[in-house]
């Protein structure tokens, strides 16, 4: 039998997904009502309003009569009543969406998605994610094609653990980012669902997805990519127990971010408190003190904060540890670090533990595991209960049963990353 000579060719694959999951499962039925719960005051009824409008006029095919006018001049008013020490830097992208009512065929998709994005920034800031969240879902509405809206909506959706809707969003990101050869937001989208997938526990497929980031980065020139895909797998690997291998990833990372990269604070935040958690505390408290300097949001800094504890408890710095426990208190009970306090808490027990303070350690462990069964984190709540109950029954605990108990031995990486820190800070300054 002969081959013929023009053989039919199977179709081009067409990626697809389905729209994603715009609600929680137990959202209400009236989108936005996070705004009414999370806010206090005139302030909740504001953004409430500006987050309908925006809303309805994003999704709306005619905008010709879509708001019934004369309301401007009342809202701006109750807008410049809020206090302006909390609300000033929001005030701006409030008065382009309270605009909307009066020239809603006027005002561009650019404007809307603008504020709308700067808002959502804005309350992530705050720690209020759930606000942030209804303001980035119009800003890529009001942008259905930008690929960076999409996935920061995917970002947000999974630091609340809403995992399945967040999955459904960074799928999304991916299709539109190869339909408008958008890499960089691409390869975002592969290393955040392999976040997502080590949050989950399921590391397997987290590898995947970070090694398919990893391919795309290199592939696509994104040195960047590149250095966050080797990051999440040092992170990843440390967990898993495989030391050596993460070190290799770690010093990968380093060498694949650009000097001036932002990453980098991320890198050493990490580094510096996989180091605590294996007990080389000496290493990990100057770098985790250093990065202090570089993050400025709630959740940012109770992570490093609680680095600052678990390093100062061990190494015995009772000064240092006692502002890492004034420090964190602040913003657990401030309610802005909601998403990472079960995590955190229990770090600061580890840290108060290794001090020999086992009365702070029980109480930061406790309330740990409060938030923990609060979120329906399993993993952390089966840490936190075998943590308080190991102090309970003998009055000490290991810093983490988690974790192996090697030392870790990351040949300068620390240091060069310390280096760097201190390099971009005198440069910031």
């Amino acid at each position: 039998m002969t081959k013929p000579q023009n053989p039919r060719r199977r179709p081009r694959r067409v990626f697809r997904v389905p729209p994603p999951l715009i609600q929680r499962i137990d959202a209400p039925q009236l989108p936005g009502t996070d705004l009414l719960d999370d806010e206090n005051g005139a302030a909740r009824l504001v953004f409430w309003q500006a987050f309908q409008d925006a809303e309805l006029w994003a999704r709306a095919q005619d905008r010709t009569g879509l708001f019934r006018r004369g309301s401007r001049v009342q809202r701006r008013r109750e807008m410049e009543s809020l206090e302006t020490e909390t609300y000033e830097a929001a005030k701006p992208h409030l008065s382009v969406l309270i605009r909307l009512s009066e020239r809603p065929t006027t005002i561009t998709a650019e404007a809307v998605r603008t504020a709308c994005a700067e808002l959502a920034i804005w309350f992530e800031n705050r720690g209020l994610l759930r606000c942030a969240v209804e303001f980035a879902l119009v800003a890529s509405f009001a942008a259905p094609d930008e690929a960076a809206l999409v996935i920061r909506v995917a970002r947000l959706v999974r630091m609340l653990g809403e995992f399945p809707r967040s999955i459904s969003w960074f799928d999304y990101g991916l299709y539109i980012a190869r339909r408008s050869e958008d890499w960089q937001q691409a390869a975002k989208a592969l290393t955040g669902l392999g976040i997502l997938f080590y949050q989950k526990g399921n590391y397997p497929r987290a590898r995947r997805y970070q090694k398919r980031c990893i391919n795309l980065a290199k592939s696509k020139g994104l040195p960047d990519m590149m250095g966050e895909a080797f990051h999440n797998l040092f992170v990843l690997e440390m967990d898993a127990g495989n030391v050596e291998l993460a070190e290799n990833y770690a010093a990968r990372a380093f060498k694949a971010y650009t000097p001036e990269s932002p990453c980098l604070k991320r890198l050493a935040r990490d580094l510096s408190h996989k180091l605590a958690v294996l007990g080389d505390y000496d290493r990990a408290l100057p770098v985790a003190l250093e990065t202090l300097h570089h993050f400025t949001t709630p959740v940012d800094r109770a992570l490093v904060w609680a680095t600052v504890g678990l390093a100062a408890g061990g190494a015995r710095d009772f000064a240092t540890y006692e502002e890492a426990w004034i420090q964190m208190w602040a913003l657990v009970l401030a309610r802005t670090v909601t998403p990472v306090a079960a995590v955190v808490l229990l770090d600061l027990a580890r840290g108060a533990a290794a001090m020999g303070d086992t009365r702070r350690a029980i109480y930061s462990a406790s309330r740990a595991l409060e938030f923990a069964r609060e979120r329906g984190e399993g993993h952390t709540s089966l840490e936190a209960e075998a943590f308080v109950s190991a102090l309970e029954k003998e009055d000490s605990a290991p810093t983490n049963s988690t974790m192996p108990t090697a030392q870790a031995n990351l040949p300068g990486v620390e240091l060069d990353l310390l280096t760097a820190l201190q390099h971009l800070r005198a440069v910031a300054a």
